[in-house]
């Protein structure tokens, strides 16, 4: 199964990551923070499209579509996971005396 970052499930072991550390150490700061580098990267993926068609050098107004919606998508996932994120941290803290 593959999702909108192109990994496949996340079994502890991820491609996202570029550095040559053992795959399984891992942390999952260092799995968000490529996460949110490459939602970045999708984002400027789509700005450049939008402006080829502007420009008229677009191949096709598909593709500026198709790159507007991965990297909208993308980013509502990063935005869902931070969320979830932020309610757990809320339920450790009222779990606390």
């Amino acid at each position: 199964m593959e999702s909108i970052f192109g990994v496949q499930t996340f079994s502890g072991k991820t491609s996202l990551l570029k550095n040559n550390k053992d795959e399984d150490s891992v942390s999952f700061k260092e799995f968000l923070m490529a996460s949110l580098h490459q939602v970045s990267d999708l984002q400027k993926d789509a700005e450049k499209k939008m402006s080829e068609v502007v420009l008229g050098d677009a191949r096709s107004v598909h593709e500026v579509i198709i790159a507007t919606e991965k990297a909208a998508l993308a980013l509502q996932l990063l935005v869902q996971v931070q969320n979830k994120a932020i309610d757990a941290y809320h339920e450790i803290m009222r779990l606390q005396f």
